[in-house]
């Protein structure tokens, strides 16, 4: 429920109904979801959907979001730096992120859609380097996910485990997947890639609503 304007009440209600990985809100509706949700609380915080402003704003609002309750955090990282080689801004943005999540759980979402491919596999290089538990696709608002791009975060995933003793960093995929066959094509990429046992809530999510019906 990332509207502003949604119906919450109505949100949580379906979602106490249904096992979920986790559910997602803005950092205003945390406290209303964790007054009445008893599951994992993701906040789209940190200046979503655009991922830049001032740093000091960003970090106070994640850090309000864990205060209220948040138990994971999904950023998004400043693809403009990114794209523009202000590589030192985005690893500064990434170290202070992680910091200010403390033990909580953080996504970083690429918005791949505004990368070309090759700065998609840098910004998720980054990502991992500076402490993202998750790389993620886009917030869904500039375009969805394509097989291409789960597929080359799926392999350099991989290969990272691989380069770091197998250890295991997650994936979540998102934007536009609206349909059951779409999320099955998807399940074949991640399983024929990283394996079916990285298919499990701690390292793999769909962030998709729709796909409910």
């Amino acid at each position: 429920m990332l509207d502003p304007e949604g119906d919450l009440d109505f949100f949580l209600g379906e979602a106490s109904t249904r096992k979920f990985a986790a559910i997602c809100v803005l950092p205003e509706h945390v406290q209303q979801a964790r007054a009445s949700y008893s599951g994992t609380i993701a906040c789209a915080a940190g200046g979503f959907p655009n991922g830049d402003g001032p740093l000091h704003e960003r970090i106070a609002e994640v850090k309000q979001a864990i205060v209220d309750g948040a138990d994971e955090i999904d950023i998004v990282m400043d693809f403009d730096a990114l794209m523009d080689g202000e590589r030192d801004k985005v690893a500064t943005d990434l170290a202070q992120m992680r910091q200010a999540c403390g033990d909580q759980i953080l996504k970083v979402i690429l918005e791949t859609t505004e990368l070309d491919l090759s700065y998609i596999e840098l910004g998720a290089k980054l990502a991992l380097e500076f402490g993202a538990d998750f790389i993620k696709t886009c917030t869904g608002r500039r375009g969805g996910c394509t097989p291409l791009v789960a597929r080359t975060l799926a392999e350099l995933l991989a290969t990272w485990s691989h380069e770091n003793g197998g250890k295991a960093r997650g994936l979540k995929l998102s934007g536009g997947i609206r349909e059951p066959g779409q999320a099955e094509g998807y399940l074949d990429i991640v399983r024929t890639a990283l394996g079916d046992g990285f298919v499990h809530p701690a390292t793999f999510r769909l962030g998709t609503s729709r796909i409910l019906e």
